[in-house]
């Protein structure tokens, strides 16, 4: 680790988000994590507590009986079926599937866990770290430079860059404007999405001037510029560093109102007031709010000469950074993180089944010249079984009719 110049944090900046992974196909759609799951969650797939247990046995009746004021459970399933107390609500049920079924679900149940995962590391790493997800086809974004300092301005169209060629890249129209004195706007409105236009806009990033922060109405003008245009989506406000009170009061009373959604994403935001007014802002146009925060305190310079692997190795994914204070928990993870946590604890129950599966396999054995058996997941408790046919092992299991079965119903 070592304190770097603002030249190579640009350097570090290119190098982290360019180094890029190859995610699988399901893990990368730019939609949000709530239509994400309608696609791959846990209901969509059938893989919920209630829904693999409804294929794999049945809940063992009880019931609350007045005359005996108490509840009373049914008996005739003691010793016929495998037993299973659930953790998550404490009932218990009655197991018909087999060994195989039960491993079928807990195969899937893995698969699905490292996909949340995946999906998880995608939200929070590379171009998503920084701008979140673009869910729209038609934007513009909306450039504020005004605070920031010059290193910010150079690190910033990096970032972008890598955001145009990530995300932008995939939709289908977009525009750019820059908020100064005089807007200064790349295309008179948005254009498709082509390579040739993509590589232009990156061009035009980088002749951009470094302008020192004036207090003006240039936000309010950019963002009203962009809603111009009655076919865009959205408008995404990108604002580096914090924005000036004249600013924040003209953006209240004149876009609070849009009917068009204004996404705000905060960079390097140095203070909480800041975070919480664009995340208003974005709120009150049905938006969406994202943060990142630049730490340059201490930064890995990762030099040219290394390999890809060795690069890789060095934290490639990610910035060094974090949420700026008042930003809270971001929702798109929250969700995934949520799913991800339930697919753990209905796993951890079907591979205490399967657990309990291996060790009530029949136990025989000879107690005082009588043989026994143990009840198999239910009490443990051992039943005398005279004359027990060893050649037929679903009998015992209460796999025959349950008036043939060996045990207790």
């Amino acid at each position: 680790l070592a304190k770097s110049s603002p030249r190579s944090l640009v350097y570090v900046v290119s190098q982290n988000l360019e180094i890029s992974i190859e995610w699988d196909l399901d893990v990368q759609p730019l939609i949000s994590s709530a239509k994400w799951l309608q696609l791959y969650g846990l209901k969509k797939n059938k893989m919920t507590f209630s829904q693999i247990f409804s294929q794999i046995g049945f809940q063992h009746k009880e019931d609350y009986v007045s005359i005996l004021g108490k509840i009373v459970a049914s008996r005739y399933a003691d010793g016929l079926y495998h037993q299973y107390r659930a953790v998550s609500d404490g009932k218990i049920y009655n197991l018909t599937a087999k060994k195989s079924l039960l491993l079928h679900y807990a195969n899937n149940l893995t698969g699905m866990i490292e996909l949340y995962k995946q999906r998880m590391d995608w939200l929070t790493s590379e171009s998503r770290q920084i701008f979140g997800v673009i869910q729209d086809q038609n934007i513009t974004i909306v450039l504020d430079f005004a605070t920031a300092s010059l290193s910010e301005f150079d690190l910033c169209r990096e970032a972008l860059s890598v955001v145009l060629k990530q995300q932008v890249a995939q939709i289908e129209k977009f525009n750019l404007i820059r908020v100064a004195q005089d807007l200064v706007m790349w295309q008179e409105k948005p254009v498709f999405v082509t390579k040739d236009s993509i590589e232009d806009a990156i061009e035009w990033l980088w002749t951009l001037e470094y302008l020192p922060a004036v207090c003006h109405t240039g936000s309010t003008e950019a963002i009203l510029e962009a809603l111009f245009d009655h076919m865009t989506e959205a408008v995404y406000y990108f604002v580096v560093g914090d924005i000036p009170e004249c600013a924040k009061y003209m953006l209240t009373q004149k876009i609070s109102r849009s009917l068009c959604p204004i996404h705000t994403i905060s960079f390097n935001a140095r203070e909480e007031e800041t975070v919480a007014f664009l995340k208003n802002l974005s709120q009150l146009t049905t938006g969406r709010f994202h943060a990142f925060a630049e730490r340059t305190d201490e930064v890995l310079v990762i030099g040219p000469s290394l390999s890809k692997n060795e690069k890789a190795t060095l934290n490639s994914r990610r910035l060094k950074g974090r949420l700026p204070l008042g930003t809270g928990v971001r929702e798109d993870v929250y969700l995934i993180w949520k799913e991800l946590e339930e697919a753990k604890n209905i796993l951890t129950q079907i591979e205490k089944i399967l657990t309990e599966f291996d060790k009530s396999e029949i136990v025989a054995g000879f107690c005082n010249g009588s043989q026994f058996l143990l009840s198999p997941l239910c009490l443990g408790e051992a039943v005398t079984c005279n004359h027990m046919d060893f050649s037929q092992p679903s009998r015992i299991l209460g796999g025959a009719h349950p008036s043939e079965s060996l045990l207790p119903i």
